[in-house]
This record gives C-alpha cells, sequence and structure tokens, in this order.
C-alpha cells in the first residue's frame, strides 16, 4: 500500500506516518508512505503548493490522507479544500481519507465542532475520515491529560502519536476486528509503551472508526 500523507505538525510529530507503515506491515502488507508537510498551515496552503498538486497527479498512491489544522479550524476553508484534494485524488485514480486532529488540551471544546464538520463533508462526499480526535476524548476519560499532550498543550506525546497512527490504520485499511497487541509486533509495544495502554488504544480506535465510517 502507498500512502501520501498531507498536513502539518499534527502529521509529522513524531513521525506518526512511519508509525502507520509499521502497522501495515506488522499486519503483512506492504507499505511505502511519503509525507507532504509544512508546520501550523491549513489544507488551502497545501493545496496551493505545486509539490502536493504533483505528487497527487503522477505518484499512483493507493491513498492520500489529509489532515487540516486544529488551531484555528475554519470548518468553511477546510471543506472547500478538503473537496478540492479529493477532486485532485479522484482524477488519479487514489482513495481519499481526511485525518482529523484533536483540539487542544486548553480548548477542548472545540473537539465537538470539528468532529461535525468532518464528518458532514465524509458522508456527502462518499469518503472516511480518521477521527483520531475523538479516540483522544475517549482515552482521557481514563488517563492523565500528559498521557497524550506534550507539553505545549497541542501537539501529541510519542503515544498520543502512536494513538493517530492506530485510527489512521484502522480507517484506512477498514478492518473491524480490534487487534491483540500480543499478537504481532506492536510497534507501541515495541517502544516500550503500557501493553495495556496500547490495547486500550486499539479498542477504542477501531470504535470510533467503526462509529464514524461505518
Amino acid at each position: 500500500m502507498k500512502l501520501l500523507f498531507i498536513g502539518n505538525s499534527h502529521t509529522y510529530y513524531n513521525s506518526m506516518p512511519e508509525t502507520v507503515m509499521r502497522f501495515l506491515e506488522a499486519t503483512g502488507q506492504k507499505a511505502h508512505v511519503t509525507m507532504l508537510t509544512e508546520g501550523g498551515k491549513d489544507l488551502r496552503h497545501l493545496l496551493n503548493n505545486p509539490h502536493t498538486v504533483f505528487n497527487i497527479r503522477c505518484g499512483k498512491y493507493d491513498a492520500i490522507i489529509a489532515q487540516e489544522r486544529a488551531t484555528g479550524f475554519d470548518p468553511v476553508s477546510f471543506r472547500e479544500s478538503a473537496k478540492a484534494l479529493k477532486d485532485l485524488a479522484d482524477r488519479a485514480g487514489s482513495a481519499f481519507y481526511l485525518y482529523m486532529p484533536w483540539a487542544g488540551r486548553n480548548h477542548r471544546e472545540t473537539q465537538l465542532p470539528m468532529t461535525e464538520a468532518y464528518h458532514s463533508f465524509c458522508r456527502e462526499a462518499g469518503c472516511h475520515f480518521a477521527p483520531a480526535g475523538e479516540v483522544f476524548s475517549r482515552i482521557l476519560l481514563s488517563e492523565s491529560p500528559d498521557t497524550l499532550y506534550h507539553e505545549d498543550g497541542n501537539h501529541a506525546t510519542p503515544i498520543g502519536s502512536y494513538l493517530a497512527a492506530a485510527t489512521v490504520f484502522y480507517t484506512v485499511t477498514g478492518r473491524k476486528r480490534i487487534i491483540n497487541v500480543n499478537d504481532l509486533c506492536d510497534p507501541g509495544v515495541e517502544a516500550g509503551f503500557p501493553p495495556e495502554l496500547c490495547q486500550k488504544i486499539h479498542t477504542e480506535a477501531c470504535r470510533m472508526t467503526r462509529l464514524y465510517n461505518g
């Protein structure tokens, strides 16, 4: 599976796309990942980058995963840019997915409107999204925010990026069964994360992906 990630630091932090690749490889799928990211930029900016358009048109990707910025999320700009990117992906014969990040630690109230915008767009456009922000919300019911949030309150810790990667993995593969982390070389367990927390993340990532994508 050849994947192109388009986004900002919520994508490139802790090499999240590499973890997606490792999930795919751990489940027996060959994978290649490419990343086009700029810190703090939104999809409108990335869409206007000729490298983005060239890669979508000529990269022959199986899947394109695009991420809108969370800070200063603009639903109108998001919809317009996501539609333009999906149109490019459709013409290139690539499956199109959105990856939704999480609201900042001190702005959790902005998660719901962001989730609604992603969900609404995907229902109308006929595509799926990786609801990492909602998985964050579920894990935060039982874990300290310090577990998932970097000290800046916006980016993810390594295990927070592992959570995002797991959510993207379940989304792009359409996997319905929850992985048992003891049955494969799970990248989180190999990185030294608590196996019980990795299993909890798999459970919520799988459940939230099914909830929002069917």
